[in-house]
């Protein structure tokens, strides 16, 4: 019966590798929380003091509303009529009170111009962290006199100061325009919101006042004029009738006569109601000749039902819309509905106004023509009466032409009246509705929300740079890595030797339960179970680079084999750069070079270890060409003749590249093992070496990692036992 597979297997692919992926997040930040949070802990400093650096800002806030209606104290027509307040016309407030007339204004009322805040001229430095010139104080540099220029860039900088200062924001939902200013000091803040609301409230009266004073100056011109022509037709009439001896127009006896007093009378009408109609058509146009707010106020227009019943449409509509748009958002469909009939009402409105624009030019048109017609008229009954009453049709004549212009002169007096009447009563279109109150804390800036940010713009920091370390981390830091190159199977780690020793090799005479020394003796028996049958007795440590642990591997795994009773020798074979004899503690005397070059024979180079039973070769001096004597016959005979004296040899050789040492050694042992160090040889190298040992086909058992940080390699994977070595040390006893 086949016996089930353990759960694990069974699992699904899917959910392995969201459990393989979500503990190798815990693995990168166990190892690279150092720089994350380090990353973190310094940008949070440096925000820390730049937001305690930073000035206090206190933001002081008003509101004024725009008034669609004011108070009649006179009743009588403006000359500008009053705001009809929509997004057009707010947003236009709005702008009046951020322009640069008003902020100038304000900024001469307020002695803004001397306000270090906002003036550069009388700025002095002050203390920075970040401006390593104000450390130690600067004295105030002297004002230097300013050119025309120079004064209309410091004036434009100071009112681009006061108009940054300020936030005017109008309402979307009514007739209110929010005022806002953020300075250094709450008192000044305050001081200038309030000032601005008053200033904007001043300019709008003196707009109109402005507007009405022009209109009130051409009337009285006008005036004058038409008062000089109806005093010299006046004198005219009195002039001639005093010539003529006519004490009053003579209305005769006869159909002409009369007619002629009829239609002397229907001039006179006519040309009254001409003169009428042509002042309203001026006062029309001229008001049509400006920007058309007020047009709307005009007599003739507000005497058409027409036009008072789409206004007051118009206002049903606008209510509904306010209405609108406090419950929805500009987009929705009733908002657009209301919107597009706003916009029909206010385009019959205007189609109206422009109607009785031509109605009135078409009535002046009439007036005319029935006044050329009279005129016609009365001229050919003069004609016919004109033997008998050519001097009373004269001063009737005269007559009507005073009465005319009397008529003119008192039209225009009438509206003069009223218009000085209007500049001595103006009101304005906007009120305070609400004061700037004192700011009692900062606005900004704001301390937790800086310091929070930083610490969440740091991690992120620290985050990219532990991913662009890892990234870069090119080095091999595990077995699978590893064998997956082609170094075969791993055969132990060793751990990175720590304590008093006077040379690391001797922790294996000094501690022989420690983790080092456990770990060459898991090196001595992978060797042996390699190949059972026929157990290696030659074998060859090599490396990549220098300086990766070799010839410690290859000292203690020689120890090692002597501690356990077997007849072991240590060849240094590396004699370019010849280490064993320091790490064994022996000078190096004639040792290999000697023995391949016949100088002494292999009985007298061979030497004691002083710490145990070890016989070793040191690699000599004086060799001149090493592969020559590594690929001679001597070296042959001298393996074959160790081979037969010694249970076990072990041979410590050079980097196997660049130089040829190590490759031809390779040929003349039965294993070969390749020390890597941990964290330290790049992968690429250590691919470039397992590819010169595949060609050769050297006998590549496997691979040692050496200097092995235990405790960061628990933070590279679980799949090999080195993350679980530190536990078998403390089980063991071997722990150091």
């Amino acid at each position: 019966m086949a016996s089930k597979p353990p759960p694990y297997l069974g699992q699904p692919s899917s959910t392995l590798n969201i459990e393989q992926n979500f503990a190798e997040v815990i693995r990168f930040f166990r190892r690279r929380w150092i720089q994350i949070f380090g990353v973190t802990a310094v940008i949070t400093l440096l925000g820390t003091l730049m937001v305690l650096q930073a000035d206090r800002l206190y933001t002081a806030t008003g509101s004024v509303a725009v008034q669609a209606q004011k108070s009649q104290v006179v009743a009588v027509q403006d000359v500008v009529g009053d705001l009809s307040p929509d997004d057009k016309t707010m947003a236009t407030q709005a702008a009046i009170i951020g322009s640069n007339r008003l902020m100038g204004r304000l900024a001469d009322e307020m002695k803004l111009d001397q306000d270090p805040e906002f003036s550069p001229a009388v700025r002095k430095p002050s203390f920075s962290l970040f401006r390593p010139s104000t450390w130690f104080g600067a004295k105030p540099a002297p004002k230097p006199r300013l050119t025309p220029r120079q004064a209309a860039q410091l004036r434009t900088r100071i009112i681009g100061a006061v108009t940054g200062s300020f936030a005017i924001v109008p309402s979307e939902s009514s007739f209110v325009i929010s005022i806002s200013a953020t300075t250094l000091d709450p008192q000044k803040s305050q001081a200038m919101v309030n000032k601005l609301a008053d200033l904007y409230i001043q300019d709008g009266i003196e707009a109109k006042f402005d507007a009405s004073k022009r209109a009130s100056d051409y009337l009285q011109s006008r005036v004058t004029e038409l008062r000089g022509e109806a005093l010299q037709s006046d004198r005219a009439a009195e002039t001639y009738r005093a010539t003529t001896g006519l004490t009053a127009p003579s209305d005769g006896a006869t159909v002409d006569s009369q007619q002629l007093a009829e239609l002397n009378s229907q001039l006179i009408i006519a040309r009254s109601e001409r003169a009428a109609k042509e002042a309203q058509l001026s006062q029309v146009r001229a008001l049509t000749r400006g920007d058309g707010s007020a047009i709307e106020t005009s007599g003739v227009i507000l005497s058409s039902s027409l036009i008072q019943r789409l206004r007051e449409q118009e206002s049903e509509v606008q209510r509904n819309l306010a209405n609108l748009q406090s419950t929805y958002g500009q987009n929705h469909p009733k908002i657009i509905n209301a919107n597009a009939e706003l916009r029909d009402l206010r385009a019959k409105i205007l189609d109206e106004v422009r109607k009785v624009a031509a109605s009135t030019a078409n009535d002046v048109a009439v007036s005319r023509a029935r006044e050329n017609t009279l005129a016609g008229s009365l001229a050919a009954i003069e004609g016919r009466v004109n033997r008998g009453g050519s001097a009373s049709v004269r001063l009737r004549e005269l007559q009507r032409e005073a009465d005319a212009n009397k008529s003119v002169y008192e039209t225009f007096l009438n509206r003069l009246k009223e218009t000085t009447q209007q500049v001595d009563v103006q009101s304005a279109d906007a009120r305070v509705i609400a004061n700037a109150l004192l700011p009692l804390s900062p606005s900004a800036p704001r301390v937790n929300f800086t310091i929070a940010a930083s610490a969440i713009t740091g991690f992120i920091l620290g985050l990219l740079f532990a991913l662009v370390l890892e990234k870069l981390d090119n080095t091999v830091r595990g077995a699978d890595a590893l064998e997956a190159m082609g170094g075969g199977a791993t055969l132990a780690f060793l751990p990175v030797v720590s304590g008093d020793y006077e040379r690391a090799e001797d922790i294996v005479i000094d501690r022989p339960q420690a983790m080092a020394a456990e770990s060459l003796r898991t090196l001595r028996s992978a060797l042996a179970l390699s190949d059972v049958d026929n157990p290696p007795k030659l074998v060859m440590l090599s490396s990549s680079v220098p300086a990766e642990g070799k010839t410690f591997v290859s000292s203690g795994l020689a120890r090692v084999s002597a501690q356990a009773g077997a007849r072991t020798l240590l060849i240094d074979a590396d004699m370019r750069h010849p280490r064993v004899h320091s790490a064994i503690g022996i000078d190096n005397g004639p040792g290999l070079v000697q023995v391949l070059s016949h100088q002494i024979t292999l009985g007298d180079a061979i030497r004691k270890d002083p710490s145990s039973d070890l016989d070793v070769l040191t690699a000599g001096t004086g060799s001149i060409n090493p592969p020559d004597l590594l690929r001679s016959e001597t070296m042959q005979r001298l393996m074959q003749m160790i081979r037969a004296e010694y249970d076990f040899i072990v041979i410590d050789t050079p980097p196997f590249v660049p130089m040829t040492d190590s490759q031809i050694l390779t040929s003349l042992v039965d294993k070969m093992i390749l020390v890597v160090r941990w964290g330290s040889t790049p992968v690429p190298v250590v691919q470039n070496v397992l590819k010169q040992i595949h060609r050769l086909d050297a006998p590549l058992v496997g691979s040692v990692m050496s200097r092995v940080s235990f405790a960061r390699q628990a933070t590279y994977g679980f799949g090999d036992y080195g993350y679980h070595y530190s536990r078998y040390g403390a089980y063991y006893g071997t722990q150091e």
